[in-house]
């Protein structure tokens, strides 16, 4: 191997294994205030990865103009009324506007994000999935920054699936709620984790929990032209696309879509030490301590 290829061969397993690995600023936007200790922990695992600061806010009680500040948005909506009021509404198309705007469009969709939760893991007697989360910014940090969509089921999905509308990709849906409440996770996806639990149905597959009675996440090609491959789903790869827990825009070798190139390769030139510590100056509203 050439000495330019291995730098790049290094450069990406740095910055896929490195737990340092500097998402910058991330937004954590609750579109309403149901299940809120549950999305405080989630955004607290994150924020508690080195060089990353999370800044929390309610999108049902102020409107914001500063989406530019941020190198990811996260949205939480474990809310089960309609959640369309006139903050939310101009959250939702100021939140779409910077996605669409973005030259890097990464997209994670989790349709059982409150799962993750240790209320919800310990219920299974589940592992803990802080690094499963952690991985989520690492990875959108690792190919320059993008969004999380997460949610649960249809009752709780009517405001972020405005987002969904603006953006141009379909809605979550339905309700999952079978045993062993478990969604197999694609092992050739960036998302996967080695210490996630095995799955009870088998013994050579890994899960994460799925017991918190969750939707589906859309998946394929969508109307904007992007396409959303299975992270993890229901059942077995053939049905993926129809039972698909989280998705991404990150592909998979599993499902034969192209991963992007890291944003951070361009660093090289730069030197090693430099890739992953991209900083912006500190976002102090509405900061969870």
């Amino acid at each position: 191997m050439n000495k330019k290829l291995s730098a790049i061969a290094l450069a990406t397993t740095y910055l896929g294994l490195s737990a340092t690995a500097n998402a910058s600023e991330i937004m954590f936007g609750f579109v309403g205030g149901s299940y809120s200790s549950q999305g405080y922990e989630i955004a607290s695992m994150i924020d508690s990865l080195d060089g990353v600061n999370v800044t929390t806010r309610f999108l049902n009680s102020e409107t914001y103009d500063d989406f530019d500040n941020f190198d990811q948005l996260w949205i939480y909506d474990l809310s089960s009324q309609s959640d369309r009021n006139a903050n939310q509404m101009a959250n939702y198309q100021g939140i779409a506007d910077w996605y669409n705007n973005r030259s890097e469009q990464n997209l994670i969709a989790d349709g059982r994000i409150l799962s993750s939760s240790s209320s919800y893991t310990s219920r299974g007697n589940r592992g803990a999935e802080d690094l499963w989360i952690q991985n989520y910014a690492q990875q959108l940090d690792t190919f320059g920054g993008g969004l999380v969509l997460g949610t649960d089921h249809n009752v709780y999905n009517s405001g972020i699936n405005e987002i969904n509308k603006l953006i141009g990709i379909a809605g979550f849906s339905g309700n999952y709620y079978s045993s062993p409440y478990q969604a197999v996770v694609d092992p050739l996806s960036p998302f996967y984790v080695g210490s996630l639990d095995t799955c009870d149905l088998s013994s050579s597959e890994q899960c994460i929990n799925d017991n918190s009675s969750t939707g589906f996440a859309p998946s394929g090609l969508q109307q904007n032209g992007q396409f959303l491959t299975p992270v993890a789903y229901h059942g077995s790869v053939n049905e993926a696309y129809d039972k698909v827990a989280v998705s991404s825009t990150l592909g998979s070798v599993t499902f034969g879509t192209q991963v992007p190139e890291p944003a951070s390769l361009a660093l090289l030139g730069l030197g090693l030490a430099g890739i992953g510590f991209r900083r912006r100056k500190h976002v102090s509203a509405d900061k969870n301590s």
